[in-house]
């Protein structure tokens, strides 16, 4: 017989509680058809609402006991019931009214909607309810079928088990009266405990040496990674030198070019100006010699006129001694410039300062701000000279820069050492840790392409079981081999803290023991490091310590408002 729960209140029944039934059957079928153990049973609608009625609030109503759906009371045994959507319900017994003229049926008629709105909620939730169920069902057929192969191949095995045991059995039985003479195997037993000593002996030895190597180690891998730091700063302070460099060169290739374009203008210069300065000599000494002809021709026909002059007067010719050549220079020297037909020396003066207007001019369209040829000399010496300071600087930077770039090919060359020694020891651990679970593989490093390829040989005696394509192996053979990969390339990284998030969902139990395993003996070996693995998997078979710590997440409490999981908080238990 069903366990049916008792009435929610003392003042109320339900129909299970009021009936006697003496057969089981009888009463679970009616429980199961009927739902009498969901209907109550009251004296009046007053005490019923009073007793399981309860507001929501929200203009909601519920029925106080969770189990109970309709609720009869007495005397014509009327019932009401809530619906889903908080709404009350009443139906009575008595013999609904004619539809006459003037009688209000609206509420009847909001009523009837309510009861249609719920008929259809509850349909469409039973029809949820039951494509759940559905496919509840085909998950535990498929559930029983997996079962069903499990059990037989079980049953299989555990056939074969029983045909061994019995064979073993057999044997045993006709080895029982068979005398074997074991002294030569206790020979080699012992010869094996004494071998065997011997290498735990030299393992400890071993280890002592390892001990003792270790701080050595340790300060060659702080110096390798000092190294590393200076290398990457030497590399960025080169880049920097060789972009200023180039800046410098480009700059220097454009003061080189217009410091040619001004020798060259320096030399038209020079060479006009020595051009001018001849013309003016030429022309001056020219004109000097054209003044003293001047003169001297004047002085002649001074000298005819006052001859003229005394031969009218008639007088007599005057002889007078000969002048010296000083005598001479000195009277034409004496003798000023005389009209050329109506023109004045200020007209030839007005021409002169013309010229030498188009002679300033021509100098500053030829740009020659010296008319000085001293002053333009001790300024083209200057400018030559800075030029060749220029040039000796320009010759040093140039020795600076080849003995940077062989120290960046020095550098480059050790940072390509260092990174091959790097792929070399990635390539070892990763090889190591694959060799665990009877396998081997190999690490291609294609530095020009940027990329890594992996090389994995599910049987490390076997070849032909060798494969380049990652896709290839099963999930969790890809899971160990991507598993090895991060702590391969950690050993390279040296990455402060390392986190694995369910990184055994796709091992089968071997493996994952083994990487387990692998995984907490690489930390351990790494006290400078922190490891934090996630998993939902179970951790029994480890032992904690000082340096391995477990931590379990709460289960989420049930919520009983809900029916189902919820996620209360955060905190961890160890």
């Amino acid at each position: 017989r069903y366990n049916i729960k008792a009435p929610p209140s003392d003042d109320v029944e339900t129909v299970a509680s009021v009936l006697n039934i003496g057969n089981d059957l009888v009463s679970n079928c009616l429980v199961d058809n009927y739902r009498t153990d969901q209907v109550a049973i009251c004296t009046s609608k007053d005490s019923s609402e009073k007793a399981l009625l309860n507001d929501n609030g929200n203009n909601t109503l519920s029925i106080r006991g969770g189990n109970i759906k309709q609720v009869y009371f007495l005397p014509a045994g009327d019932f009401w019931k809530v619906s889903k959507a908080g709404q009350l319900s009443m139906t009575s017994t008595d013999k609904k009214l004619k539809q006459t003229i003037g009688v209000d049926r609206s509420d009847a008629i909001r009523e009837t909607e309510r009861d249609v709105d719920q008929i259809t909620t509850e349909m469409s939730d039973l029809k949820q309810v039951e494509m759940n169920v559905k496919k509840e069902r085909s998950h535990y057929k498929v559930k029983w079928n997996e079962a069903q192969r499990i059990m037989n191949r079980t049953t299989q095995k555990i056939n074969l088990l029983q045909n061994t045991i019995d064979n073993t059995t057999a044997e045993a039985e006709e080895a029982v009266n068979v005398n074997v003479e074991t002294t030569d195997l206790e020979d080699e037993v012992r010869q094996a405990e004494g071998e065997c000593s011997r290498l735990k002996e030299e393992e400890e030895e071993h280890k002592k040496v390892v001990q003792d190597l270790q701080p050595e180690l340790d300060d060659i891998r702080n110096r390798l990674e000092e190294i590393s730091a200076r290398n990457e700063k030497v590399v960025k302070e080169i880049l920097t030198c060789e972009h200023s460099l180039k800046e410098f060169m480009h700059s220097q290739s454009e003061r080189t070019r217009l410091v040619g374009k001004k020798r060259k203008r320096l030399e038209q210069a020079e060479e006009a100006t020595s051009k001018q300065n001849e013309l003016v000599i030429s022309r001056t000494k020219t004109n000097d010699e054209s003044l003293h002809k001047a003169r001297l021709v004047t002085h002649q026909n001074n000298k005819a006129k006052e001859a003229n002059a005394r031969k009218e007067e008639g007088l007599e010719e005057s002889h007078e001694e000969p002048l010296s050549d000083e005598h001479i220079a000195e009277e034409v020297s004496n003798i000023e410039p005389i009209q050329v037909g109506n023109k004045v020396p200020a007209y030839f003066r007005g021409r002169i300062q013309r010229a030498e207007r188009e002679i300033e001019k021509e100098r500053k369209k030829r740009k020659l701000a010296e008319s000085d040829p001293v002053v333009a000399l001790e300024k083209y010496l200057r400018a030559k000279k800075d030029v060749d300071s220029k040039m000796e600087k320009i010759e040093q930077i140039d020795g600076t820069i080849a003995s940077l770039q062989e120290d960046v090919k020095g550098r480059k060359k050790r940072w390509r050492e260092f990174r091959s020694h790097i792929g070399d020891m990635t390539n070892e651990v990763f090889d190591e840790m694959l060799n665990k679970k009877g396998s081997s593989g190999q690490i291609e490093f294609d530095h020009k392409q940027n990329q890594l390829n992996l090389i994995v040989q599910k049987d490390n005696r076997d070849e032909h079981s060798q494969t380049k394509d990652v896709k290839a192996l099963s999930g969790g053979e890809r899971s160990f081999t991507t598993l090895s990969l991060l702590l391969a390339l950690g050993e390279s990284l040296e990455t402060p803290f390392r986190v694995m998030d369910e990184f055994d969902v796709f091992l089968d139990p071997m493996s994952r023991k083994i990487a387990l395993d692998t995984m907490v003996e690489v930390a351990k070996g790494l006290e400078h490091r922190q490891f934090i693995f996630i998993t939902p998997q179970d951790l029994s078979n480890l032992k904690t310590d000082p340096m391995l710590k477990i931590f379990h997440m709460k289960p989420p409490p049930r919520s009983a408002a809900v029916g189902g999981f919820e996620q209360q908080t955060l905190d961890f238990e160890s």
